[in-house]
């Protein structure tokens, strides 16, 4: 069964609790991700993985989640997974999810065995397959070039994992780790880009049920976020 890796905040209990209990049962492994919270970031670790000068390197939240999403590729690699679900520790999983990821993922073997993916499962970000595109009894669709869903929930097979990290340590990483995935490594060709549709996952820390790890307040914009969310749908379905 795929194992499942949890990028976590070690100071956030209130999630690792969340996640916990929304995992408990699963028929596979979970390792959490803790190394490399911002306060234990070194010079040696930052040089290592991120460029000199870019966003990330004023040392934040967002250099902490860019840097585990690395070690989790990492993991899938030195533990010779065939891949592995990562999942960000604000992550919320929709109603069946276990069900529809293992559809997921046999659909990926049939056409992507052999092709460094990553799978991209949430709806955060509230970008969408629209209507024109989707096929019936399909779930995944290769991502527009230049649009980008959040890290949250993803599938990273093992030979995506390789090529990630290879990158990371010989190109480093200038951006967001979202954007870095899915605009420098996609459009390079480094890794192949897949959205399941319909979205299985969305972030609580957008949908208001915790506040965001980089310190905003999401109260009142998780009310507007699901506002968008049935306004961004209906637009999908039109185009």
């Amino acid at each position: 069964m795929t194992a499942v890796l949890v990028i976590h905040a070690k100071h956030l209990t209130d999630r690792l609790r969340h996640m916990e209990q929304q995992l408990q049962g699963w028929p596979g492994p979970v390792e959490y991700i803790l190394d490399y919270d911002k306060d234990e970031l070194t010079d040696e670790v930052m040089r290592a993985y991120i460029q000199p000068g870019c966003e990330l390197d004023n040392i934040s939240g967002a250099t902490s989640c860019a840097i585990k999403q690395l070690m989790a590729c990492k993991y899938i690699v030195d533990h010779q997974l065939e891949g592995a679900l990562v999942l960000e520790d604000d992550i919320v999983l929709h109603p069946h999810f276990l069900k529809d990821f293992e559809q997921t993922l046999q659909e990926c073997r049939r056409h992507y065995a052999d092709i460094p993916v990553v799978i991209s499962y949430e709806d955060s970000s509230l970008q969408f397959v629209p209507r024109s595109k989707r096929i019936k009894g399909q779930w995944l669709y290769r991502a527009p070039q230049g649009r980008v869903r959040f890290n949250g929930c993803l599938y990273v097979s093992r030979r995506a994992a390789q090529a990630i990290f290879d990158d990371a340590k010989t190109y480093k990483c200038d951006i967001a780790v979202d954007h870095y995935y899915q605009v420098h490594l996609y459009q390079r060709g480094v890794i192949q880009m897949l959205w399941c549709h319909p979205c299985l996952a969305t972030q609580g820390s957008f949908s208001g049920t915790f506040v965001s790890s980089m310190g905003q307040i999401r109260s009142f914009e998780g009310f507007r976020w699901k506002l968008k969310y049935y306004y961004k749908r209906l637009i999908y379905w039109f185009r």
